[in-house]
């Protein structure tokens, strides 16, 4: 009984810190690291490109097969009156094979266009990997955007419940109108207004990252910090690396693919072959009595490819517009992925630039302002409104500043996926 109870108290005592261990790590803050792990693992979308992959690669080995051979069983030159098998020496009971053999080579080249379809899907999924981490780090930067915006706004309350309590004081010493106080009381509530929608935003945000990490993951994500990438390097390697990337990759498999067409309509001009054998058995004696021998039986059939004008011509033009199609098309992928890198380049330097203004003029400028106006205030050398309104332009340089920063980490992000990192 000891024994017994003794060992329920070592099993509860090891529950407990199963629970306590799995509640420790589910209560943690997420990383940004750990939400791009959780959302290439997870992503419904990639699952798909990958699974099509693999799907074209079997069907591009079935594609490449002969068809099956087709058992043919059948009688010939029975005699209806008497249905006898003996009675005419050309009866027969026949057992035969039949194998068709297509156009040209045209098998290797519709396993070859399967495989460079699979190779296309294989790129898709690698371009959805990086869409998924861009979207999981935008959403990630979003968040982090609107949580230190609250921060701000908070900290931006406390200073307007210390501008309520002077003008209330130098009320009381007739050293301030009702109007002060009342003025006062509407920029609390300003500021109550924006922390709502700082709270909507940060909702969003929050929400558009659970659509590629799940909401309970989601709801774990408190960045605090911003995260930090290696600098995007010259411009001319970013062009170097752009054309690397997995969409243009897609798009050079879809134009093999097209080619792999164009050269399989043109095996329809060659004439395909169907090659049958057969073995008659036949019963019954020849007039000299011996037995009759049995009849065996080869046949060769093709294809007469000779009215190509609405068939083969036709089908030869489309692969070769669709082959076309697809160059245009990898031409303009090409040309977007210029594009973005340009005007996300250019983001990014100007962003990195304003940010540095605002860090070392614009916030420390309209601190010391506010600062300032505060003094004079307190000595009657201006006007409430006027102290308001610097505190409020301290709160929207602050803000600003922390969107310049935040703008330039997106920059940076939408640069890594052209990277193809």
């Amino acid at each position: 009984m000891y024994h017994l109870d003794r060992k329920k108290m070592i099993l509860c005592c090891f529950s407990s810190m199963l629970f306590l261990g799995s509640h420790t790590a589910i209560s943690m803050p997420l990383t940004l690291k750990q939400a791009e792990t959780a959302a290439l693992s997870q992503s419904p979308e990639i699952k798909s490109s990958q699974a099509k992959s693999r799907a074209l690669e079997q069907s591009a080995i079935a594609a490449g097969q002969f068809s099956d051979p087709k058992l043919m069983l059948g009688t010939l030159n029975v005699p209806v009156d008497t249905f006898n098998f003996s009675q005419e020496p050309m009866t027969q009971i026949q057992v035969g094979l039949q194998q068709s053999f297509p156009r040209g080579h045209s098998l290797h080249f519709r396993s070859l266009q399967k495989q460079d379809l699979s190779a296309a899907e294989s790129e898709s999924a690698q371009t959805m990997k990086l869409m998924v981490l861009q979207n999981v780090r935008l959403s990630w930067l979003d968040l982090y955007y609107w949580l230190n915006a609250r921060t701000i706004i908070l900290n931006q309350e406390k200073v307007f419940k210390h501008l309520l309590e002077v003008t209330e004081s130098m009320l009381a010493n007739n050293q301030a109108q009702q109007k002060d106080v009342i003025r006062a009381q509407l920029e609390l509530s300003e500021l109550d207004n924006r922390l709502l929608a700082v709270k909507q935003q940060s909702d969003i945000a929050r929400a558009n990252l659970a659509r590629w990490i799940g909401p309970t993951l989601a709801y774990h994500a408190q960045p605090t910090r911003l995260p930090t990438w290696p600098a995007p390097g010259r411009y001319k390697q970013i062009q170097h690396e752009i054309k690397n990337h997995p969409i243009l990759k897609t798009d050079a498999a879809y134009v093999a693919a097209g080619s792999d067409n164009v050269k399989l309509a043109k095996q329809q001009y060659k004439p395909g072959f169907t090659v049958s054998m057969a073995y008659g058995f036949r019963q019954g004696n020849d007039l000299d009595g011996s037995k009759r021998p049995d009849f065996l039986s080869a046949q060769v059939s093709m294809d007469l490819p000779i009215f190509t004008s609405n068939r083969q011509d036709k089908s030869l033009k489309e692969s070769q517009e669709n082959l076309l199609s697809n160059e245009e098309n990898q031409m303009s992928d090409y040309r977007q992925l210029q594009k973005s890198m340009s005007s996300e380049y250019a983001v990014w330097q100007e962003r990195k630039k304003s940010t540095i203004l605002y860090q070392q003029k614009l916030t420390p400028e309209a601190k010391q302002y506010a600062e300032a106006t505060m003094a004079a205030y307190q000595n009657a050398q201006t006007d409430f409104p006027t102290l308001a309104r610097a505190y409020v332009r301290e709160l929207n340089t602050e803000l600003e500043e922390l969107k310049e920063v935040v703008d330039q980490k997106k920059a940076r992000v939408n640069l890594l996926y052209l990277q193809g990192k």
